[in-house]
């Protein structure tokens, strides 16, 4: 217990530091920078440390009386992924941030959000309890938000409140989920919620779309990914690089739990999951092509590399006993797409810290002479293509390997029509950051002659040619992490060890091919179609801008007509309400106007008597006398007295408030003598 309290502090020493850092800042910024990449770097050496640890066994702690179902964290291998990589991204954003934000204002605000987003963010990766794990998506969700916007320039607010619009409606629908299934199955453990969740009839698939969409939203499925291109590019730079990076992956991270874990990798959603994905895949590497902000079509990639992930999500429920391979392609490409996606932003904040401009018709030729920055953007770009070599190689090889198994299992044409998809996609891939290399980097700009190294720092190439390093690294030496991912294999009950000759013929033909199409559709589309002569030499245009957006023509308006429809619906039922109790109300007055007869018998008045008195015995047999000749003539003698309807209401009234009255005080007296019991 005492030496899994480390789980604990994982995600609080962000949360506390983020108050330290603030308080730091508003005296000396430098020293609140120096705390921020010291925590963040503690924090990577803890987790670091742990992994002999989460190897051998899992980690769990349970804290009772947190979120009423108490605070139940888990580190195994499998988490530790997820874990892992997003300490170690965060230290090296940190170190980034530090000269990317010299510039901007509310630096101070920046640290703190961007540290109480990294706490929730692992608070997410280590619940074993969906309560906890709903709990601090929603955090992230709102912690994020105050990243998005903080330029705080009207792009900035519009793309801030797509995002937390989203996010909001997004965790509604999750909740709903969540209360379906407590109350079908009684826990919200993750680890027991299998063996209950397999018992349930057609429920079960309405509470997993619900969960599904809910951490959709952050996973940028379609159609739910309208805040991606809208958020990235107005974020900072370091902040565009988590949210692509990492947030995004926490959405992947609650749909691998519900249908690779909960769900068992049930065959319907799986196959649904799958058919997703390469929607996702396919649409978002489309859209790629026609844009021209670099941070935009970074956004539209992250979206695409999402689609290969949810594909690899769907092959481990549609291959079964045979979903080794799927499962670690999946878990590999988690982890490469995290690495090479960062760098490539933060690439495009170099570029930004120098010319504050982003698009591609206004950078065109920055990047000539720019020698390093060159090296490491391409790097980048052969590794989310899958040149052989690179880290994006190996992933992506996995995954073709397992949409193949898939195919030879099940002999469907879908699956033929599947292979087109992921190599066209893949060429999609090559095309549109040949766009983004050749603009900037290989054409000709008299404006931009020099290297501008003033600008730039040692802090903010640091991080990057780290994770140039890693990319080459795992690129060339791909098994040495595949013995990384044994160990979160066996959590989908998959046999481990898997042993994969990555560099021969056909796995290099298959990463050409994708390549020598990309290069066709740059040179005849992109070049040909989407590039103009102007007066300031050639640009590029976006016809898609005039296109159909889910957002503007279709969730807005539909919105604003449900908004109108409810009012009008809940307006009427309110002068409905209203009219009732206005008629009843007059029902009473009338009738409090009407006198009625109170019947009171008459009674008579006696001393106290002396009953040892003789004239006492005397009287009272005479009086029993004229009873008995009364009850003959049975007369009665009445007072009437006349009164109203409202008389009777306040005497009823009356005699409530004493019920109530004595209710009350019955109840103080048991809340005294349990007190006095207890205490």
């Amino acid at each position: 217990m005492r030496g899994n309290l480390i789980l604990l502090v994982i995600f609080i020493i962000p949360l506390i530091g983020s108050y330290v850092g603030w308080i730091i800042g508003k005296k000396e910024e430098r020293y609140r920078d120096v705390f921020n990449i010291f925590l963040t770097g503690m924090e990577l050496v803890i987790v670091t440390f742990l992994y002999k640890k989460v190897t051998v066994k899992p980690m769990e702690l349970y804290v009772p009386d947190i979120m009423g179902t108490g605070l139940h964290l888990k580190l195994d291998v499998f988490r530790y992924i997820f874990v892992w990589v997003t300490v170690f991204i965060w230290f090296l954003t940190t170190i980034y941030s530090t000269q990317y934000l010299i510039k901007y204002k509310n630096r101070n605000r920046y640290y703190a959000f961007f540290m109480l987003t990294l706490g929730s963010t692992l608070g997410i990766f280590l619940s074993e309890n969906l309560l906890n794990l709903f709990t601090f998506f929603e955090i992230m969700s709102f912690t994020s938000y105050i990243l998005v916007i903080h330029d705080e320039d009207e792009y900035a607010h519009e793309a801030g409140r797509s995002y937390i619009s989203m996010a909001i409606i997004g965790g509604l629908i999750l909740l709903m989920g969540l209360f379906l299934l407590f109350d079908y199955t009684g826990t919200v453990e993750i680890s027991l919620l299998a063996s209950r969740f397999m018992y349930l009839d057609n429920i079960k698939y309405i509470i997993t779309t619900l969960i599904i969409i809910g951490f959709g939203v952050k996973a940028s499925m379609v159609p739910l990914h309208v805040w991606l291109p809208k958020a990235h590019p107005a974020a900072p730079t370091p902040a565009s690089a988590v949210l692509s990076g990492i947030l995004v992956k926490t959405g992947i991270f609650g749909i691998m739990i519900m249908v690779n874990i909960i769900m068992q990798g049930d065959i319907a959603v799986s196959t649904v999951i799958m058919v997703m994905g390469f929607i996702n895949m396919f649409l978002g590497g489309f859209l790629a092509l026609f844009q021209r902000n670099t941070k935009r079509i970074l956004a539209y990639s992250s979206m695409s590399q999402m689609g290969y992930i949810l594909v690899g999500l769907g092959l481990i429920g549609i291959l079964k006993e045979h979903k080794e391979i799927a499962i670690y392609a999946t878990l590999y490409h988690i982890f490469n797409h995290a690495i090479f996606k960062v760098l490539l932003f933060l690439c495009a904040g170099i570029i930004y810290m120098i010319i504050h401009d982003l698009s591609i018709n206004i950078v065109r030729g920055f990047g000539k002479h720019k020698t390093i920055l060159k090296i490491l953007f391409i790097i980048g770009f052969f590794a989310i293509i899958g040149m052989p070599g690179f880290n994006g190689f190996i992933s992506k090889t996995l995954l073709h390997e397992a949409l193949a198994q898939a195919h030879h299992k099940h002999h469907s044409i879908w699956f033929t029509v599947a292979e087109v998809v992921f190599t066209i996609s893949s060429s999609f891939t090559v095309a549109y950051l040949l766009k983004i290399f050749v603009t900037i980097f290989l054409e000709e700009s008299e404006k931009y002659r020099g290297q501008y190294k003033s600008h730039i720092k040692k802090r903010a190439v640091i991080p990057m040619l780290i994770l140039s390093f890693m990319i080459i690294f795992i690129g060339l030496q791909p098994n040495i992490f595949l013995r990384f991912l044994d160990g979160a294999v066996k959590n989908f009950e998959g046999h481990v060890y898997l042993k994969e000759h990555f560099y021969t013929i056909s796995n290099i033909k298959n990463s050409i091919i994708p390549m020598i199409i990309g290069l066709i559709i740059f040179f005849g589309f992109i070049k040909k179609y989407l590039r103009r002569e102007s007066e300031v030499g050639p640009v590029y245009v976006n016809p898609s801008l005039n296109w159909f957006k889910l957002e503007e023509n279709l969730y807005i308006p539909v919105g604003k007509t449900l908004y109108k429809v409810s009012s009008a619906i809940f307006h009427v039922i309110d002068r409905g309400v209203v009219n009732i109790v206005m008629h009843i109300t007059d029902a009473l007055k009338a009738l409090s106007g009407i006198k009625i007869k109170k019947p009171e018998i008459m009674t008579r008045k006696f001393k106290r008597p002396n009953i040892f008195n003789k004239e006492y015995i005397k009287r009272q047999k005479e009086r029993f006398q004229e009873f008995n000749a009364f009850k003959k003539e049975k007369v009665k003698e009445y007072k009437y007295e006349l009164i109203t309807f409202s008389d009777i209401l306040e005497g009823v009234r009356n005699r409530l408030n004493s019920i109530i009255y004595a209710v009350f005080i019955f109840a103080v007296m048991i809340i005294i003598i349990l007190a006095l019991l207890l205490f």
